[in-house]
């Protein structure tokens, strides 16, 4: 015990800084991570999926315009009601091989926790075909165009299919 007490007493600061770091460094690699394995696979492929479906991004768009719209001058409270064209689409990777009389076609899969998932290229949002948007502004000629033209540059749309109305006044 006294040569190990010894031996201590003969290192130098460096050599007691270098065996903290060492301590910390050993730290470091012992953290687990919060990354599952499920995860990990995922962001390796680059399918991560989208955590909101297809009627949350439909009804958060429908939200987002509400809230714009009633930033507007003279606006005033606004109801919004969006109408899309399909459901959108999701392209997936395929291999194809082919000789002189057949040509086959099959989806890439890869293995994931709970079985296996199609790779997925690119997701295609909806596309929105029509909007109407109810707004307590609604009986004001120069708002009504405000608020269809701010909507049709955000959805590339055409003039009749944007629709602005006043808002009913309801007694609560």
């Amino acid at each position: 015990m006294n040569s190990f007490l010894e031996k201590l007493r003969k290192r130098n600061k460096t050599d007691y800084i270098i065996l903290i770091l060492l301590g910390v460094l050993v730290m470091i690699i012992a953290i687990p991570t919060k990354e599952t394995k499920e995860e990990g696979i995922k962001k390796q492929t680059g399918t991560e999926t989208d955590k909101t479906t297809e009627q949350d991004y439909k009804s958060q768009l429908e939200k987002q315009l509400e809230k714009l719209i009633e930033q507007m001058h003279g606006a005033g409270k606004t109801k919004v009601m969006l109408t899309f064209s399909d459901e959108g689409y999701t392209y997936l990777d395929k291999n194809l091989s082919s000789d002189e009389k057949k040509r086959e076609e099959a989806t890439v899969v890869y293995e994931t926790g709970d079985g296996e998932e199609p790779y997925v290229i690119r997701k295609k949002r909806p596309q929105v075909e029509g909007v109407v948007v109810v707004a307590e502004g609604g009986d004001d000629p120069a708002v009504v165009t405000e608020i269809s033209n701010a909507v049709m540059s955000l959805f590339h749309l055409e003039v009749h299919k944007v629709i602005v109305v006043k808002m009913s006044v309801q007694e609560e």
